[in-house]
């Protein structure tokens, strides 16, 4: 009997020598004297064996699968995925690179240095500025100090602030266009690397003279606008009148191939008159019966001399209007669903190569993204990406 209760009872494994009635309470193996790190607890009747470690590895695994579980449906979002490059059409606006830690405001954004920094690029980022992004950063971070910094031909824009970068004349510049291939290769050529990092979205407006009255243009009819082949209102439903076509110059800037692509952007009509930036393309229109125009949306919000167009994608009629409230508030609802013909992603870009510049580029990239800047984004008429 007494054996037979003895048997019943768990006993421990030698994993030396596999002296297996050692007691449930003996540190050392009764046989062999080695110490039972790794023991085997066994019933003798049922021939079941389990070890600590397993034991302790299997609550282990159920914590991690039980974390991942709980994060999938409740993430905290403190940082998002990185996601490919995208043109004219807009997934998902959580696209923030996952090397990015995301914070709550300017003020907690870590390693910013001190110094006097140069920034440039598309002056569709003004708007930024105006609506309080640069006093905040002044007031969180005091000696880091902002300057912004215009190219010498006094064409501003994302493709100068990319050549100004490139020359090391900026420390990050603004861009409304990714980057392209080539500036990744003259990045490497001058032994450094270049990174992107998406702050916010926005829209593409077209805009006339306030006396065109049409219900809206199409994407194929605004290329034809600016490679020549529609030349008078009355070619797409207005009254007889002559286009007068403007648009930002397109060596300073991407706006045009943003607007009808690179291949047609490369066939501009001459009939196009080139502005230097978007109040100049506002007064121009506004002064010239049948002029148009376009640019990023925050500029043009609450323009009233000026017409905004409803634009619908591809030959289509299916036109959607860039603003709402009385051209008081831009159409977020119809960037975020993809319904807009033309939405970009804004980047701050900023080049690798070790320097106080870079750390700038990251620093200011990361209080843009703060949920701060990102409320500022908004404001300014952008759409932030989170």
């Amino acid at each position: 009997m007494n054996n037979n209760k003895i048997n019943d009872q768990k006993s421990v494994v030698c994993s030396n020598c596999g002296y297996n009635t050692n007691p449930a309470t003996a540190t050392h193996c009764l046989k062999c004297g080695k110490p039972l790190d790794y023991m085997l607890l066994q019933s003798s009747n049922k021939g079941k064996r389990f070890t600590p470690w397993m034991i302790w590895l299997s609550f282990g695994l159920l914590f991690v699968i039980v974390s991942y579980s709980m994060y999938s449906l409740f993430g905290t979002g403190d940082t998002l995925n990185d996601s490919s490059i995208i043109g004219n059409s807009n997934s998902s606006p959580q696209n923030i690179p996952s090397d990015i830690t995301l914070y709550n405001s300017i003020k907690e954004v870590p390693n910013v240095p001190g110094g006097t920094f140069n920034y440039g690029g598309a002056t569709l980022f003004a708007s930024l500025n105006t609506h309080g992004l640069n006093d905040a950063i002044m007031k969180a971070h005091p000696n880091f100090h902002l300057r912004y910094t215009e190219p010498r031909d006094n064409k501003p824009g994302g493709r100068k602030g990319i050549a100004m970068l490139l020359n090391g004349e900026l420390s990050f510049a603004q861009i409304a266009a990714p980057l392209d291939e080539q500036d990744y290769v003259k990045a490497e050529r001058r032994n450094f690397k270049l990174k992107q990092v998406p702050v916010a979205l926005d829209m593409l407006v077209l805009f006339t003279h306030p006396e065109i009255r049409i219900t809206g243009l199409s994407l194929d009819q605004i290329e034809d606008i600016y490679t020549g082949k529609v030349t008078n209102w009355k070619q797409v439903g207005g009254a007889d009148l002559a286009i007068v076509p403007f648009t930002i110059d397109p060596s300073a800037s991407n706006l045009l191939s943003d607007l009808i692509g690179k291949k047609a952007a490369a066939q501009i009509s001459p009939k196009v008159q080139l502005v230097r930036d978007y109040t100049e393309a506002i007064r121009k229109v506004v002064s010239t019966p049948g002029g148009i125009s376009f640019g990023g949306n925050a500029p043009l919000i609450g323009q009233q001399s000026i017409r905004p167009l409803a634009i619908a994608k591809a030959n289509s009629q299916n036109y959607v209007q860039p603003f709402i409230n009385g051209n008081q508030q831009s159409n977020t609802a119809a960037i975020k669903n993809g319904s807009y013909p033309v939405t970009r992603r804004l980047f701050i870009v900023f080049r690798q190569d070790g320097t106080i510049d870079e750390l700038a580029g990251h620093a200011y990239s990361k209080m843009l993204l703060t949920q701060e800047g990102q409320q500022i984004v908004e404001k300014a008429g952008l759409v932030p990406l989170r």
